[in-house]
């Protein structure tokens, strides 16, 4: 394994002056920590986390409590081990079961994760996890926490520290974006009990005086299948709507799908727009306009807080929650 005396010698510096510029601790001239970085990474260099808790007492380990993993999750985990990477930490992930069950259950994944005296905690919301209790188990253990994108029932932040995401304002953006182009009779694909995008669509259809044109999906499972059923509802809608903004890109899927079994072009027939911006959404034919999610920067959001709270520092006037707002992005199918 390569020390810090074998970056000291490969530079020349002392071993205490390449720690303090490997950790960022203390002044160092920027020539120094940039030759410094520079022969670490070409050797390899790795800092030894469990020797440095056994050194100074402190852990350096930032655990993480999930359900399921998908693209989204894996955008904002990156960011997110990216930014506590380089301020020294490691990230440990366990997966949990939704249930009871005292072991594997999301309760007792988080206190297998506490028998290890990580650093801090973060976790992403699943169904079935009780984040209220989870949330109250770590303060009452006194590790700092931070909190994914939790539903929209758990909005106080002065109760639940997380990083939330504003779907409504990528929404607003969306249906701005329609009523530019010419549509006036802009509809809403999706389920009514899920309000966190069909709320910025109903403030901005009112700000644009529109007649909203909910088609409510929430009678059909899976999101794919919601979209080619509210095909039906799309065409029975009088009067028909010339732009849809759908829940999200899946079901966006299964809308296109339909539209183009029926002969109906899009945009020139009616424009779509998604939510979410996955992948697919880039590759679809034609490749979809779409709320993008902040992934990038929720997951830097909740490093940051992770970090400002193991450091010591006093809590932002406005509370340790943050909210990240959605973007538009436009493709071909507008």
């Amino acid at each position: 394994m390569v020390s810090l005396k074998d970056v000291a010698e490969k530079t020349g510096f002392s071993i205490r002056t390449v720690n303090r510029a490997l950790k960022s601790d203390g002044y160092v001239a920027p020539a120094t920590r940039e030759r410094v970085l520079a022969a670490a990474e070409r050797l390899g260099y790795r800092a030894n986390l469990k020797a440095r808790a056994l050194r100074t007492g402190l852990s350096y380990e930032i655990g993480v409590v999930l359900g399921t993993m998908d693209e989204l999750k894996i955008a904002k985990m990156t960011s997110f081990e990216q930014t506590l990477r380089e301020a020294g930490f490691s990230v440990d992930v366990l997966f949990g079961l939704p249930g009871g069950d005292p072991t594997r259950g999301y309760q007792g994944t988080l206190e297998t994760l506490l028998d290890r005296q990580p650093a801090a905690v973060a976790l992403f919301p699943e169904h079935g996890m009780s984040l209220e209790r989870m949330a109250m188990r770590l303060v009452q253990s006194g590790i700092p926490y931070v909190v994914f994108d939790p539903e929209a029932e758990y909005m106080d932040p002065g109760e639940l520290h997380a990083v939330r995401i504003d779907r409504g304002h990528g929404v607003r953006l969306a249906v701005r974006h329609l009523f530019e182009l010419g549509h006036r009779n802009i509809a809403y694909l999706g389920g009514v009990a899920d309000r966190s995008r069909l709320d910025g669509y109903e403030a901005e259809t009112r700000n644009l005086e529109l007649e909203p044109i909910v088609l409510d999906t929430d009678a059909w499972e899976g999101e794919f299948e919601s979209g080619w059923n509210g095909g039906e509802l799309f065409l029975a809608a009088d009067p028909r709507p010339d732009a849809v903004q759908v829940f999200s890109d899946v079901t966006a899927m299964g809308l296109l799908a339909f539209l183009h079994e029926q002969g109906l072009r899009v945009p020139e027939d009616v424009a779509v727009v998604g939510f979410d911006d996955r992948q697919i959404a880039s590759v679809c034919w034609p490749a979809l306009t779409t709320v993008a999610m902040p992934n990038h920067e929720v997951g830097v959001a909740a490093a940051e807080i992770l970090l400002a709270k193991i450091t010591g520092e006093p809590a932002p006037a406005a509370g340790w929650s943050r909210t990240v707002a959605t973007r538009l992005k436009v493709r071909d199918s507008t």
